[in-house]
């Protein structure tokens, strides 16, 4: 009995009126695996939202990231995506098996959207051979070769009359006709100048005749496959690299004129040329940050009867810098930036210099695991371990602090190994599903500790993480789950080490004795079919981290305080995830998601609340609070549909309750913590919407029309931003924050003694709306 009731959940093809014995009839005609597309992993734990190529390809999203902002219990600020409450680095991104996350700080690598075959957000109990991600798991599947020469390529752009957005992709695969195999490939161009203001001097370099040019966004990503046509499963070898450069705007770098500075180091500017004047604009003295990633994957299976072996090993690197133009090095000339008093009429502007923060930093993760799964009559049993070996190295300069007795140089390099074990069961009886997990991982700071300058830390720490969930078949169409889980999650290797004594308040003391991060979560699901094409699930789920990586205060020598990273800190979350979704083939899907999340603990930043004296003691949390991506309700509507293979429209509704904002006294350090987060902006909705047209006669064409933000709605997504370098303003005194609390405006100001002065910083508001075409040739 217990087998039919398990094939008519995963088929789940008759009418809810049929007979029992109608019902082991239909399985029969219509395979398992027809279900499992519409409901992922039913006789699982986990809480899984799958995304197939068809709806990553046609919903109206320009990357990875977009496609994940649609998922339940997501929530995005910025480009940061905070999975069922989690801080951003909480989640892990693999692809195939291979962690996608540098060790420095957990950033994830970028791919080509054409080349994912499906996305899973694992956003519940994970199953061990998972790697411990708190949030939960992103894990990405990418496309196999096929037995013909096949691809596609697609053309965005605005035609330079909006953002100058402009985005060329494309993907191609076929056999090699060499030993049974073939290729797959994607490249990914996005170069656009965002919505912000761009000041910068416009820099033109002519490309097979054509004048092109680096705008405010630049990212390059692609990827390749080698694998076996007829079973590519067998064996892959995959290659992919990304170079992002971001040139970022702030409201301080924006005067354009001419400035002269005299012997006391006081400057005056002057819109016109002035004798003994120089040119100076000032966001051409701005940082840029440019990110490279390259990374390559080597894995192999072999299936005999019932038992599966499998092995990976994989590489990834990362580098980055952050300086005046990308330019390598931190010896080059820097003028440090001069601003006005702050009783002076303009205490806010950047009046001359250069940005004064440079910073290098590069990583190496090398990582091999092997798998082993074995299917019963009852259930099934899989395990497997791996081992990986981490390098982190940095320099960073802090030029706002060199005129003063601080240590502005922060270096380090280190390297240190790692390992885990796993064991993952799965057994059926009576009707009732048990699947057991259990994780063992080694971490440590590696030889390193001992060369930084707080007390080093432990040789190595094991941590185990148990697991085990239960699901049982309410009916032939409805199972409901229970799962428990303890899981680890190493801190990023950026918080570990430190070669300074004497610092400012801006970064924290690396600190080598961090542990990793302890979760127990707890989560009760149901999942239900109403028919082939309509699915509903739901799950209330409760999550508790502790020795999360905070800032409290601490003395290296003598009386005087630093602030260094500690685990002290400590969040929770508690919600409901209710998803019900529509999918008829490759023509038509509908999916409805709502959301309820309460997210607290006590900082939702490691390094702490960026705002106060260059160097002080710290008040630490008193207690825990609402944290900054706190989004109590959440719904999203997305959809696509076509009509005679002609006509296509995609489009995504997000609706999101008011984020939480902290109020600031004016020119006072706050004196009451538990203000922090109290206070709520108003309600976000963004709409996007995608329309495309196939002409009857050419087939291989189609010609889109893309709206992002629909209804051009504007809401504040923000009430502040760290004002770094400007030594009062955002930085000691979060004038920002203090004006919205005094006048309920928002788009930020500084007090000038006299009275606000209103900067109206589109960083703090919602994208205005974008119109763009788009046009697609497949073969």
């Amino acid at each position: 009995m217990l087998t039919h009731v398990v094939l008519a959940f995963l088929a789940a093809t008759a009418d809810t009126t049929t007979a029992p014995d109608t019902v082991r009839r239909v399985v029969r005609e219509f395979p398992p695996v027809e279900v499992r597309a519409l409901l992922t992993h039913p006789r699982s734990n986990q809480t899984v939202h799958e995304l197939g190529a068809r709806a990553i390809r046609t919903y109206p999203v320009d990357g990875v990231a977009d496609v994940l902002a649609m998922q339940p219990g997501v929530v995005a600020t910025g480009e940061e995506l905070h999975v069922r409450g989690g801080r951003a680095g909480e989640t892990v991104v693999t692809l195939d098996g291979l962690v996608l996350n540098e060790p420095q700080r957990h950033r994830a690598a970028d791919l080509p959207l054409l080349a994912v075959r499906s996305i899973e957000v694992v956003s519940g109990m994970p199953e061990s051979r998972l790697p411990g991600g708190l949030a939960g798991v992103i894990d990405f599947h990418t496309l196999d070769p096929t037995a013909r020469f096949e691809g596609e390529t697609r053309w965005q752009s605005d035609g330079g009359l909006d953002t100058k957005f402009d985005r060329w992709s494309a993907r191609a695969s076929a056999p090699l006709h060499v030993a049974g195999l073939g290729f797959a490939a994607a490249a990914d161009l996005r170069m656009d100048d965002t919505s912000l203001p761009q000041l910068r001097t416009r820099e033109r370099d002519d490309w097979a005749g054509l004048p092109l040019g680096l705008r405010a966004d630049n990212r390059l990503a692609g990827w390749f496959k080698l694998a076996p046509v007829e079973r590519p499963q067998r064996f892959a070898l995959q290659v992919f690299a990304s170079r992002q450069q971001r040139r970022p705007f702030d409201p301080m770098w924006s005067l354009d004129g001419y400035v002269g500075v005299d012997s006391a180091g006081t400057a005056t500017f002057s819109p016109g040329p002035q004798p003994g004047y120089a040119r100076y604009r000032a966001a051409d003295h701005l940082a840029v940050t440019e990110d490279r990633r390259v990374g390559a994957w080597l894995s192999a299976s072999a299936a005999r009867a019932s038992t599966r072996v499998s092995a990976g090993l994989g590489w990834l690197h990362a580098h980055s810098i952050t300086a005046m133009g990308g330019e390598e090095g931190l010896d080059a000339g820097l003028q440090l930036p001069l601003f006005g008093r702050l009783s002076s009429s303009d205490p806010f502007h950047v009046l001359w210099g250069d940005d004064p923060l440079r910073r290098e930093s590069e990583s190496d993760l090398l990582q091999f695991r092997a798998d082993v799964e074995r299917s019963f009559a009852t259930g099934m049993a899989r395990a497997g371990a791996g081992m990986q070996y981490e390098e982190v190295r940095l320099e960073e300069l802090d030029g706002m602090i060199l005129p003063l007795p601080l240590d502005a140089f922060r270096s380090y390099r280190a390297y240190a190994p790692g390992a885990f074990a796993y064991a993952q069961g799965r057994w059926e009886r009576e009707g009732l599903i048990v699947n057991p997990g259990l994780r063992a991982e080694y971490f440590t700071a590696g030889e390193a500790r001992d060369d930084q300058t707080l007390p080093a830390g432990s040789d190595g720490m094991l941590t185990l993480s148990p697991r085990i969930g239960i699901a049982y078949p309410l009916s032939p169409r409805d199972i409901f789950s229970v799962a428990w889980a303890r899981a680890h999650q190493a801190p990023p290797r950026d918080l570990l080490y430190d070669n300074r004594v004497s610092i400012s308040n801006r970064q924290p003391l690396g600190n080598p004795a961090l542990r990793p991060t302890l979760q127990i979560s707890y989560e009760a699901a149901v999942k239900h079919l109403f028919s082939r094409e309509w699915a509903l699930q739901s799950s209330v789920f409760y999550r508790d981290v502790a020795r999360e990586a905070g800032a409290r205060n601490y003395a290296v020598t003598g009386p005087d305080a630093n602030i260094r990273y500690t685990d002290d800190d400590q969040a929770s979350a508690a919600g409901f995830e209710w998803n019900l979704r529509y999918e008829r083939g490759d023509q038509r899907r509908l999916e409805l998601s709502y959301t309820f999340l309460r997210a607290w603990g006590y900082e939702s930043r490691p390094e702490g609340d960026p705002y106060g004296a260059v160097r002080e003691v710290k008040s630490a949390p008193i207690g825990e609070t609402p944290l900054s991506w706190d989004r109590r309700h959440s719904v999203l509507l997305a959809g696509f549909t076509r009509w005679r293979d002609q006509v296509a429209v995609a489009w995504s509704t997000a609706l999101g309750s008011p984020l939480p904002w902290t109020p600031k006294p004016r020119r006072f350090p706050p004196a009451d913590l538990s203000a922090t987060n109290s206070r709520r902006l108003g309600w976000s909705e963004v709409t996007n919407l995608d329309l495309r047209y196939t002409p009857p006669r050419v087939s291989r064409l189609t010609i889109g029309l893309e709206v992002r933000n629909l209804f051009d709605h504007r809401g504040e997504i923000g009430v502040s931003v760290d004002g770094y370098p400007n030594p009062f303003i955002n930085t000691r005194f979060d004038d920002y924050a203090a004006y919205r609390d005094e006048t309920g405006l928002g788009g930020g100001a500084y007090w000038t003694g006299s009275g606000w002065v209103a900067v109206h910083d589109p960083r703090l508001y919602a994208a205005p709306r974008h119109v763009r075409m788009s046009f697609d040739w497949s073969w």
